[in-house]
């Protein structure tokens, strides 16, 4: 992860440990986001809608890290200690099993972070820890408010939706629900499977994650600036 020096900035050379670790990192980053996108395509018992939806969600959350440690540069303020913080908090379990890869590119990146010098303006430094925030922002917004699931396929491959109330899911935020797992199950007559999620990724939840994650790489440029 080496540039080249511009104007009014000082080029500081990576010890080669450094930049390949980071390099790597960085590759390996995108390919758990695209491995974890697939996973819940894959994997996902509801419509190809719910379950697209999902998968775009998880792509852009663990795409996010590894994106902000991208940017870091010689010439520019590192971007390596908010992406090891984001890869860190992979550990709250927001994204599941899905995290924890997240959470061995973190610790690379801090240890990145740990080796080098930070150029760049004080101000900057600080603004870096919005670069986090927005990104628990995001993983946030999939799980503080519940939101249950249940779909019937029928025998002529159509799908058609089922009051969850009915199976006993509450929606509402989550402090105030309890929660239920995930449930399927085989029925009779023209209904050849019905499956239920708990608390499936709708619409307003989805897109803002999606525009938290987008925000943690405009900031990201942004103060990757010298």
């Amino acid at each position: 992860m080496t540039g080249s020096p511009r104007t009014g900035t000082t080029a500081v050379d990576w010890p080669e440990s450094v930049s390949k670790a980071v390099t790597a990192s960085v590759v390996a980053g995108y390919g758990v986001a695209l491995a974890g996108f697939a996973i819940v395509l894959i994997g996902n018992d509801l419509s190809l809608g719910n379950a697209l939806l999902d998968g775009l969600v998880v792509l852009a959350l663990l795409a996010a890290p590894p994106t902000a440690a991208m940017l870091s540069q010689p010439t520019r303020p590192l971007m390596l200690l908010p992406a090891g913080l984001m890869g860190l908090s992979g550990i709250s379990g927001a994204l599941s099993i899905l995290g924890l890869p997240l959470v061995a590119l973190g610790l690379i990146w801090i240890w990145g972070h740990a080796k080098l010098t930070s150029p760049g303006r004080w101000v900057n430094k600080v603004a870096m820890i919005f670069l986090p925030v927005l990104w628990l922002g995001a993983t946030a917004a999939l799980w503080i408010h519940v939101d249950p699931v249940c779909e019937q396929r029928l025998r002529d491959g159509s799908i058609i939706q089922v009051d969850p109330t009915v199976r006993g899911f509450d929606s509402g935020w989550t402090w105030e629900v309890s929660s239920s797992s995930v449930s399927s199950s085989t029925i009779s007559g023209d209904v050849v499977s019905e499956t239920c999620a708990s608390n499936a990724v709708v619409a307003w939840e989805g897109l803002s994650a999606i525009g938290l994650c987008a925000g943690v790489v405009v900031v990201a440029r942004s103060l990757a600036r010298p």
